[in-house]
């Protein structure tokens, strides 16, 4: 488990996907950090491009929205279907947005 490895989310079908935006450095807390992924043809309205990157998995669209950020339990995890580590600039960019407003 790593920061920005994607996990299924077994507790919803609105958020099928859960993204770990956790520092490593803090992997042996009981608890990660994360931000719930939607498909993007569920949501109202259009996500915010800064906050919001839209990622493809399993060839359907999804956004990740960061304003939705919670803690669970290391444990409540479910399988890991991958990592966004390749776009960690623009993760850390909605971070930021969220956070500064930067």
């Amino acid at each position: 488990m790593a920061q920005f490895d994607l996990f299924e989310n077994p507790r919803s079908k609105t958020y099928p996907f859960l993204l770990d935006v956790q520092a490593d450095l803090l992997r042996d807390l009981a608890s990660r950090v994360v931000a719930p992924l939607a498909p993007v043809s569920k949501l109202r309205g259009k996500p915010l491009a800064r906050l919001n990157p839209i990622v493809s998995i399993g060839g359907r669209d999804h956004a990740v929205l960061f304003q939705e950020l919670a803690a669970i339990p290391t444990k409540a995890l479910g399988a890991s279907v991958g990592t966004l580590r390749g776009r960690r600039d623009e993760l850390v960019a909605a971070l930021d947005l969220l956070f500064t407003g930067v």
